[in-house]
């Protein structure tokens, strides 16, 4: 089992478009994920963003979802709240925000035990 808090962040350029998943461990106070800002830094709208609950150890009902940018400017404009514990949830672009040069941070907040809660959050930006 991976550590507590541990994030992997696969980051894709399809040129005009840009991927990025980060998949989640629950971390300490289900707030503190390591290794959660991406490498990479983005610029354009946001333009789909797909939660997934973990299937094993699925984080707990009404989890919230944040991703935010260098000015502390949450993406999801409070659209990654609340999220279900058995069901992938999309947030459409009318939604959702934009970046300017920014690298993002994934913050996972009431996802129920730490170090087993898990889950996928997809971002696509363009």
């Amino acid at each position: 089992m991976a550590a507590v808090g541990t994030v992997t962040i696969t980051e894709e350029d399809f040129g005009s478009t840009k991927l990025i998943k980060w998949a989640w461990i629950g971390g300490t106070a289900e707030t503190l994920l390591a290794a959660a800002t991406t490498g990479a830094f983005y610029s354009g709208k946001v333009m789909f963003c797909v939660t997934v609950p973990g299937t094993s150890d699925a984080p707990a009902d009404n989890y919230d979802i944040t991703i935010i940018d260098k000015n502390d400017i949450d993406m999801l404009a409070d659209n990654g709240l609340n999220r279900a514990t058995a069901t992938t949830e999309s947030i459409l672009t009318g939604s959702l925000g934009a970046v300017a040069n920014s690298q993002l941070e994934l913050t996972v907040a009431a996802s129920g035990s730490s170090g087993t809660a898990n889950g996928l959050v997809y971002l696509w930006v363009r």
